[in-house]
């Protein structure tokens, strides 16, 4: 049973779940990488494993959405994100474990293998993609994916930016729960890529249930003018209503902000655009720790520990670094996927 069902019965019978994720993840405790640094403890939260198939942060969000979507009838989940989307892609495969079918609408980002392999991915699964000149088409976009869908708009569930929905972050409650169960004590604080806050929203949830004193640094990766700290307000805020109303247990907490702090100047020129420090925490990543981290998440999230690290500010701090990456291979021989059913946009791309 989840951690957040345990403490909260009637949530495990009103909120929607499907398991899709192996959990617990593990934590591995890092004292030569902490010592190197000058961080008093760190430990790592491996959710680059939450799952066999395809691991990172989605999981933990999707097990929620896509059973809202067959709750709602749907035969269908249309999302949102970059070409190279971890998010567009965790959605499609898990829609499709679930038996239904998946739309990704995408904005461009910079041509890459990762790009590549991740469109690959999807010529196999059968995702049908869209790309948008910039945000701007996107709604008009997706009306027209709707309207086109063989059994009606009505049964196309749409499922948010990165999964970040009041039913999406609670699956980071239950992910901090998740984290007291295999610790003894609190973490200062909790590093994590910060691209549509509602991984960074449920950590801080959880934290305050759990009455931690732990701060969520959740380092910017997103240039999207929404993604601000009142933005973040308004998902604590829903999330706590709606799980108050389902649950009259779980209590109405009021200070979306006192345990969350987003973190600016890591993100560089853009999204998916690394910087110098990128590159050294992803190199620093793979030979103190053995960890694969990418440059568009992850790989900013460790340059901000680092950085900070490397300034005193964590000498006699526990710090925990949430590992939101996925780690699980691809299919093999994906070059020899045959793309030719991804629409002529995405060719330049493969």
């Amino acid at each position: 049973m989840r951690p957040l069902f345990a403490r909260f019965p009637t949530l495990a019978d009103r909120l929607p779940f499907l398991s899709l994720a192996t959990l617990p993840t593990p934590v591995d405790s890092e004292p030569a990488f902490a010592a190197q640094l000058g961080i008093a403890d760190l430990l790592i939260k491996r959710d680059d494993l939450s799952a066999s198939v395809y691991g990172g942060n989605k999981v933990r969000k999707l097990e929620h959405l896509l059973a809202d979507a067959q709750n709602h009838s749907a035969d269908a989940v249309l999302t949102f994100g970059a070409t190279g989307s971890n998010h567009i892609l965790a959605t499609s495969i898990y829609a499709r474990q679930v038996g239904l079918d998946c739309y990704g609408v995408m904005v461009e980002q910079p041509a890459s293998p990762k790009v590549a392999a991740t469109l690959r991915y999807h010529a196999l699964l059968g995702t049908h993609l869209a790309l948008t000149a910039g945000m701007k088409g996107i709604a008009d976009t997706t009306a027209a994916i709707k309207a086109a869908h063989p059994t009606g708009a009505g049964k196309v569930y749409e499922v948010p930016w990165g999964g970040s929905s009041w039913l999406g972050v609670t699956g980071f409650i239950n992910a901090a729960l998740e984290l007291a169960n295999q610790i003894a004590v609190p973490p200062d604080r909790i590093y994590v890529a910060n691209g549509t806050m509602g991984t960074s929203v449920g950590l801080a949830i959880g934290c305050q249930l759990l009455g931690w004193p732990t701060k969520i640094v959740g380092v910017r990766v997103s240039p999207l003018k929404a993604i601000t700290p009142q933005f973040g307000d308004r998902m604590f805020t829903d999330t706590v209503a709606e799980l108050h109303a389902l649950d009259p247990d779980f209590p109405l907490l009021d200070e979306p902000q006192a345990n969350v702090n987003l973190r600016e100047g890591f993100l560089g020129k853009g999204y998916a655009v690394p910087t110098e420090a990128t590159h050294e925490a992803v190199a620093m990543g793979a030979a103190e720790l053995g960890m694969q981290l990418d440059t568009t998440y992850t790989g900013k999230a460790m340059a901000a520990l680092i950085s900070d690290a490397r300034a005193g500010k964590l000498r006699d701090q526990r710090v925990v670094f949430w590992q939101t990456y996925n780690s699980r291979p691809y299919p093999p021989d994906l070059d020899t996927v045959n793309c030719d059913a991804l629409p002529a946009e995405f060719q330049p791309f493969v």
